[in-house]
This record gives C-alpha cells, structure tokens and sequence, in this order.
C-alpha cells in the first residue's frame, strides 16, 4: 500500500495535478486509499527525502515550490556531481555496461511520449553513473533530479535526442572531457529556460500587486508614469 500511495502521489505531483503549495492531509490521503495513516505518512517521508514535499511543523505536509534562483543552484551542483560520475565510470565500463547502455540509448531515441521520454532518459543516465558503484553519489543525483522533474514536463523544454547522442557517442569514445563539456552546456541552457519562465511567472504574478498598491501623486499620475 506504501509503494502504492508513493507511486500515484508522486506522478500527481510531478505532472502538477497537485500544484506546489498545496497541502497533502494524511487523513484525507488515508481516506482515498481506504487505508490508515501509517503508509500515507511513510510514503510522504520518501518524497520529502526527494524533495517533492516539505514537513511543516504541526502543520503536516506540503509541495514544495521551486523559484528561480533554486533551480540554478540544483543545475550548478547537478553540473558538478554528474561531471565527477562520468570522469569516474568512463574508465570503468566493461563490454556488458556498454551492451546494457547501447539498449537503454536506442530505447530512449525510439520513445516518442513525453513521459516515456523521461523514464527512459533517467533509466540510461542511471545505469551510465551506477558504474561508479558510488550508491551515495548515484543516491544525490537522482535526488536533484526528483527536484526538478516538474519542471522538465513543460513544454518549454523539448526532448534533445541531438544533445543524448552527442553525449553518449563520446562516452563510447572514452572522452570524458567532450561527454562533461555536452552535459554541462545541455543543463546550462535548460536551466536558462527554466528560470526565464519562473521570472516571467513572478513577473506576471506580482505585476496586478503593484498597481494595485500604488498611490496617485498629488498631480494624478503614479510613479514611473
């Protein structure tokens, strides 16, 4: 029952049927299920853990929310551990690691839905960074990952099959120099789109506020007219 309210609270998160903010009563979870607290409580503690949902206080549990300047931080450290998991898995690849990788790579090249896109893609750079066999450095990744899956189901973010190929093409290479260069450019432009539209959105937000709350001078204009 845990892995099952963790799995379905999870996808409704992710694809923002639960909007961030919004608060996730366990007697009410508990109630859809028909079952009791307990398993609604556990399985709320591994999505905090992922960072989808936050504790507060004697107040229960709540979707987390993104602004713009978290997503940069979680790309700039994305940027820095992925980089030191490839330099690590590279020289460590055997003939079954690149077997294993080249289905993974084909299967993510061939999926054409959005969700199926993503799954795939997370599956192969998984795989790829397990080599390392590093559970902790894996275990963070997927972490930061988790954090900023919401926002790579926008449609401002497109499916790059270019940027996948060129990077795998030099893992098989050995390069890891040229695989840490394409990563990093990838996550540095999808982080720039990212915040764009997190800005435009406070932007637009906070935008009826400040007309609202202006005052007419004496002369019957507002500030900056």
């Amino acid at each position: 029952m845990q892995e099952l309210i963790l799995a379905v609270v999870r996808r409704a998160v992710l694809s923002g049927v639960v909007e961030p903010g919004v608060k996730l009563r366990q007697e009410d979870t508990a109630a859809i299920f028909g079952t009791s607290r307990i398993p609604v409580r556990e399985a709320l503690r591994v999505l905090e853990h992922e960072g989808l949902v936050r504790s507060e206080p004697h107040r229960g549990f709540a979707v987390t929310a993104l602004d713009a300047d978290q997503v940069e931080e979680i790309y700039e450290l994305r940027i820095v551990l992925e980089a030191h998991a490839i330099r690590q898995a590279i020289p460590l690849l055997t003939e079954g690691d690149t077997a294993e990788l080249d289905q993974l790579h084909a299967e993510m090249g061939r999926a054409t839905d959005p969700e199926d896109q993503l799954e795939k893609r997370e599956r192969f750079y998984m795989r790829l960074y397990s080599v390392t066999a590093r559970p902790r450095l894996v275990g963070l990744i997927a972490r930061l990952h988790q954090e900023v899956a919401r926002s790579l189901r926008w449609k401002l973010v497109q499916h790059s099959p270019v940027h996948h190929d060129s990077f795998y093409d030099a893992v098989r290479r050995g390069d890891a120099d040229a695989a840490v260069a394409e990563l990093t450019q990838h996550y540095r432009k999808v982080a720039a789109l990212i915040r764009r539209f997190l800005r435009q959105a406070e932007h637009a937000k906070d935008a009826p506020i400040a007309a609202t709350t202006e005052r007419p001078r004496g002369d019957g204009s507002t500030p900056g007219q």
